[in-house]
């Protein structure tokens, strides 16, 4: 397993770039901090003055780039330069309290509305530029999951309150409830148009649904433990569980294909497929990214980890001869990856401190994707 050393910087760091530019009265510095395998970690400031950065300690090499992205290295410590990222756009849902934060959010493609919820059975849909639109009422415990449907005019929900709901984001109607599940809901998937959707829950199941008639066309008994998360290909539905595997059921076929990973491992947290790669990812508990060829279950391709935080969310950035992914963690880093061998990390996305990530969506733009990502505050950014 590789595992790779990292820098975490102060989030607001561009705040103090900007004022030393502008040449605002006072000392502008933030904090940076390095975390190496098998090394104590290394905390430090950097002071910004109106032409360069600043490092206190020399082992931490810092540049500029531009007002929302710096690269920082620390040669010393093994860990290679990387460019480190502030968001382009930031979210107010002043709907949601701070305390709590954003649970689960999705934003349309390629990008005009967002939805997202709290732990107070409310979700709220959002222009981008962050006019509220509409509250979405209903559920009585917290949201879970949120997704739109292609349209970008629905939204399908879950919640802990075993719930699964369909929402007009123009009034915030709610004319379909699917019930069937016994544990809270977990995650959420649309299969195309939208016409059938997949839920995932504590209950260790795996239900289709068809919205038409509000039936359960199908369940999967994928565990006697939580399915943790899911990703629907049309070739390929996938399910992360607490029980240390994953479960990749064939969507026609109606049959489990293929496990990886071991009952009693580290519990999987999150989960990604790359369709045209044949590429498996997992994200456990214990902050590993596991990564399996869909033909060779019993021999992990590649695994890699990033300080000891869950890894929370995954998602594939890039389907390309190199994989890229984004991942997620509890302790609140956000990075894009190459999967290639050795696992090269492209891109650090800096705004939530420590906050867990609870939630990463890709959009598409004329030069790069869109991240847009939320933790356990009252934010979605977009990088």
């Amino acid at each position: 397993m590789q595992v790779l050393g990292y820098i975490a910087v102060q989030p607001d760091w561009p705040i103090d770039v900007t004022n030393a530019q502008n040449k605002v009265e006072g000392e502008h510095k933030f904090w940076v901090s390095a975390y190496a395998p098998s090394e104590p970690s290394l905390h430090t400031s950097v002071r910004a003055t109106a032409d360069a950065l600043l490092v206190d300690d020399a082992r931490i090499e810092a540049s500029l780039v531009s007002s929302r992205q710096l690269h920082l290295s620390s040669p010393s410590l093994f860990i290679p330069r990387c460019v480190y990222t502030a968001p382009s756009r930031t979210v107010a849902c002043t709907q949601i309290a701070r305390g709590t934060g954003v649970r689960a959010f999705d934003v349309t493609q390629p990008g005009g509305l967002i939805v997202a919820g709290g732990d107070d059975g409310a979700l709220d849909v959002y222009e981008t530029h962050g006019t509220h639109r509409v509250r979405l009422e209903g559920h009585i415990g917290d949201i879970t999951s949120c997704v739109f449907f292609p349209s970008g005019q629905v939204v399908l929900s879950g919640a802990t309150d075993m719930q699964i709901k369909i929402w007009s984001a123009c009034d915030g109607t709610n004319p379909v409830t699917l019930v069937g599940h016994t544990g809270a809901i977990t995650d959420l998937c649309i299969i195309g148009v939208g016409k059938r959707v997949v839920s995932a829950a504590k209950d260790g199941c795996v239900k289709v649904w068809e919205c038409g008639t509000s039936s359960c066309l199908h369940t999967y008994e994928v565990s006697v433990d939580a399915v943790n998360a899911i990703w629907y290909d049309e070739s390929a539905l996938v399910a992360a569980c607490e029980d240390g595997r994953v479960v990749v059921i064939d969507p026609a076929e109606q049959v489990v294909k293929a496990v990886f990973g071991k009952k009693g491992e580290p519990p999987m947290r999150s989960v990604a497929y790359d369709a045209r790669n044949r590429l498996v990812i997992g994200g456990r508990a214990d902050g590993v990214v596991c990564v399996w060829d869909m033909d060779n279950p019993d021999d992990m391709k590649l695994s890699f980890r990033r300080g000891n935080a869950s890894v929370s969310v995954i998602r594939l950035v890039s389907q390309s001869t190199e994989p890229r992914i984004c991942v997620g963690t509890e302790d609140g880093q956000l990075y894009t990856a190459a999967l290639s061998d050795p696992v090269t990390v492209i891109e650090d996305f800096v705004a939530f401190d420590v906050n867990p990530i609870s939630q990463i969506r890709i959009t598409p733009s004329a030069s790069r994707p869109h991240i847009w990502a939320a933790a356990q505050d009252s934010r979605v950014c977009m990088f």
